[in-house]
C-alpha cells in the first residue's frame, strides 16, 4: 500500500467522520477535499477543479434550474392546488392516488420540490380524515423517493452515478434504462406501505390548535407602559429587549389600535398594553427593570389561528432557504416580512427563547405571527413552506405550458437519443431563461448551490480514489469478502454498503465515491458493471432508515411529530425488502 492510497483513504475517512458529525457544514469539507489533495501532491490543478466541469455537476445544476422553471410558472403548484380538491374518492383511496400522483411527478422532477409542494396537501388530508400527520407524511416522502428511481433524472444520485460513469467510459445507460427495476421497487414499496408498513406507522395527534402544541399561551404577558417607564419614546430595536432579555413582543394595543407584529422601529408610548412572550423569569425582570406594570384583571389575549388582525402560521424551513446557517437577527425578520416568530421546532424540540440567536436547519418549523398580507409575503418566499393554507395573490407568470413543453422536450430528446441528458438539459435551461419562465436573479438566489458545490468538492475525490489505486484496493477487499456468494453477494454488498452510507452521510457524496470502487469490483469480479453501478444507484436513494440521510425525511420529521425510531421500525424494514428485490432483479436486467 503506497503512500498515497494512504493519505487518500485517510481523507476520505476524515470526510466521512466530518459529514456524520455535522458540526461543519458539508459544502465546506466538501470544497476542502480537492484543496488537499492538491496541496498533498496528489491532484494536478486541472484534476482538481474537474468536479465543477463535470457532467454530473453541469447536469444537476440544469436539472435544479428546470425545476425552478416549472415551480416558478406555477405548473407544480397547480397540481398541488388541484389535489387538495380533487374527487379522489375515500380518505384511504385519496392518499393512495396523491402517492400515485407524486410517484408520477418525482421520475421528472427532483424529488424535493414534489414534497415541498405536495407536503402542505397531505396535513390538509390527514386534518380532513381526522388523522395525525404521522400516518400521511412518511408515505409522501418515501413514495416520492422511489419514484425517483424510475428515471435518470429523477434523482440527484442516478445522475451522479450516470455522469461518473460516462466519464470512465460506460456509457450504455439510457433515460429509462433503470425504468423497469425503478417500476418494480416503487411497487413493491407501495405495497409495504399500504400494508404492513401502514400497520408500522406511528400514531400521533398534533395539539387542538398551533398555540398548544408550542405551549406559547403560558409564555405570553399583558404588561402596561405607565407614564415614567424608560422604555417610553424608544423604539423597538433601540430598547433590544430580544437581545437583553429573550422575549419578543407579540403585539401593542394603543387605544382602540391594535398593531400585530411591530418591528423594530416601532416606538412606545405612555398607555400602551403590550403583550409579551417570553420565560416567567425574564417577563419578571423586563417589567421590573422597565417599571412596567401587570394589570390586577388580566384580559384574555388569545393567540388566533384562522383570523383577526393577527394569525398563526406554521412554516417550515425549505432545502436552499437563505434562512439554513443563518439567525433571525441575521436575516432581520422581523423588518423584511412584518411578521413575529413566537416559537421554533428543531427536530422534534421547541425553543421559545433566545429565538434571535438560533441558527436554523432545513426542516425547522417556525411558529410565525403577523397580518394575513404578512403572511402573504412570507408564503411567497421559495425559502418557506406553510403548513396551512395561505392565500397568495397569483403570479403575474403564466407560463406553465410553456415550461411543461420545454420539460417534455429535454425528456423525449434525451430518451429517443437527439441529445444527451446533459445537453438535452442545458438546452432547455437556455429556453427556460429566455421564454422568461425563470429569471436569471432567481436562478442565482433560489437554486440550491449546495449540491452543486458538494459535487465540485467530491467528484475529485473520487479521481483521487481511481489513480491512486485506493478504488482497485477496496474493491478487491469486497469482492474478495463476496466470493462465496458469487454475482448476488457481490451486487447485495454494494447496495447495502450504499444504502448505509447514505444513511450517515449525504447520498450524493456516497454515490460519488462507490462509483469508481463499483466499476473495479465488476472487473475484479467478472460481473456486469453496469449490475453494481444500478445498485450503487439505487442504494444511494434508499434513504429510510433515518430521518436525516434525505432531505425529504427531513423535512417531513417536524411536521409529522415523528422520532428517529420511527424511520428505523417502518424504514428499515422497507430497506430490507427492497434489497431483496434489487438483488434478486438487477442480474435478470443486467445479466453477466
Amino acid at each position: 500500500m503506497t503512500f498515497d492510497i494512504v493519505f487518500v483513504l485517510g481523507l476520505t475517512l476524515a470526510a466521512l467522520f466530518l459529514f456524520a458529525l455535522d458540526r461543519v457544514r458539508v459544502d465546506q469539507v466538501a470544497l476542502a477535499v480537492p484543496v488537499v489533495l492538491l496541496l498533498g501532491g496528489i491532484l494536478t490543478p486541472t484534476e482538481a477543479v474537474s468536479g465543477l466541469s463535470s457532467r454530473a455537476t453541469v447536469t444537476v445544476g440544469s436539472m435544479l434550474v428546470l425545476g425552478l422553471g416549472l415551480r416558478k410558472t406555477g405548473l407544480v403548484a397547480a397540481i398541488g392546488a388541484w389535489a387538495r380538491t380533487a374527487p379522489l374518492g375515500g380518505k384511504y383511496a385519496r392518499m393512495f392516488a396523491l402517492c400515485l400522483i407524486c410517484a408520477f411527478l418525482s421520475p421528472f422532477l427532483m424529488t424535493t420540490a414534489v414534497v415541498l409542494v405536495f407536503l402542505p396537501v397531505f396535513v390538509a388530508l390527514a386534518e380532513q380524515a381526522e388523522e395525525p400527520a404521522s400516518r400521511y407524511l412518511m408515505p409522501l416522502s418515501f413514495v416520492s423517493i422511489l419514484g425517483g428511481t424510475v428515471t435518470l433524472m429523477g434523482t440527484t444520485t442516478n445522475l451522479v452515478v450516470h455522469g461518473e460513469a460516462m466519464r470512465r467510459g460506460f456509457d450504455d445507460l439510457g433515460m429509462f434504462s433503470i425504468t423497469p427495476l425503478g417500476l418494480i421497487c416503487l411497487a413493491v414499496g407501495l405495497l409495504y406501505l399500504f400494508t404492513a408498513g401502514r400497520v408500522l406507522l406511528p400514531r400521533r395527534f398534533r395539539p387542538p390548535d398551533l398555540s398548544a402544541k408550542y405551549d406559547v399561551r403560558r409564555f405570553v404577558t399583558e404588561l402596561h407602559v405607565p407614564e415614567d417607564s424608560p422604555a417610553n419614546g424608544r423604539s423597538l430595536a433601540q430598547l433590544g429587549w430580544g437581545e437583553r432579555y429573550g422575549v419578543t413582543v407579540l403585539d401593542i394595543e394603543r387605544g382602540d389600535r391594535e398593531i400585530t407584529a411591530p418591528h423594530g422601529d416601532r416606538h412606545i408610548r405612555p398607555g400602551d398594553i403590550l403583550y409579551v412572550q417570553g420565560s416567567a423569569e425574564r417577563l419578571l425582570e423586563l417589567a421590573r427593570r422597565q417599571r412596567l406594570k401587570t394589570p390586577r384583571e388580566r384580559k384574555e389575549h388569545e393567540l388566533d389561528v384562522a383570523g383577526g388582525r393577527g394569525r398563526l402560521v406554521e412554516v417550515l424551513v425549505a432545502p436552499g432557504s437563505h434562512l439554513v446557517g443563518r439567525t433571525l437577527r441575521d436575516l432581520n425578520f422581523g423588518q423584511r416580512y412584518d411578521a413575529t416568530v413566537i416559537a421554533i421546532q428543531q427536530h422534534g424540540v421547541t425553543v421559545r427563547e433566545r429565538l434571535a440567536e438560533l441558527s436554523f436547519r432545513v426542516g425547522d418549523l417556525l411558529l410565525v405571527r403577523g397580518t394575513t398580507s404578512a403572511l402573504q409575503r412570507l408564503a411567497d418566499d421559495p425559502g418557506f413552506v406553510p403548513m396551512a393554507e395561505v392565500k397568495a395573490e397569483a403570479g403575474n407568470r403564466p407560463r406553465a405550458a410553456v415550461a411543461a413543453a420545454i420539460m417534455a422536450g429535454v425528456v423525449l430528446s434525451a430518451s429517443f437519443g437527439v441529445l444527451d441528458i446533459m445537453t438535452a438539459a442545458l438546452t432547455g435551461v437556455i429556453l427556460m431563461v429566455f421564454t422568461r419562465c425563470v429569471h436569471v436573479e432567481e436562478i442565482y438566489g433560489e437554486v440550491e448551490w449546495l449540491v452543486i458545490f458538494v459535487l465540485a468538492g467530491l467528484i475529485p475525490l473520487g479521481v483521487a480514489l481511481e489513480t491512486t489505486g485506493a478504488a482497485e484496493l477496496l474493491a478487491g477487499g469486497v469482492v474478495t469478502l463476496t466470493s462465496p456468494l458469487g454475482e448476488i453477494g457481490l451486487i447485495a454488498a454494494f447496495y447495502l454498503m450504499t444504502a448505509i452510507m447514505t444513511a450517515i452521510v449525504s447520498n450524493a457524496a456516497t454515490a460519488v465515491m462507490l462509483t469508481p470502487v463499483a466499476i473495479f469490483a465488476a472487473t475484479q469480479g467478472g460481473v456486469n458493471p453496469y449490475a453494481l453501478l444500478v445498485a450503487v444507484m439505487f442504494g444511494a436513494s434508499a434513504s429510510f432508515v433515518t430521518p436525516f440521510g434525505y432531505q425529504t425525511n427531513v423535512m417531513i420529521y417536524g411536521p409529522g411529530g415523528y422520532r428517529f425510531t420511527d424511520f428505523v421500525k417502518v424504514g428499515g424494514l422497507l430497506n430490507l425488502i427492497l434489497l431483496i428485490t434489487a438483488t434478486i432483479f438487477i442480474p435478470l436486467f443486467w445479466p453477466s
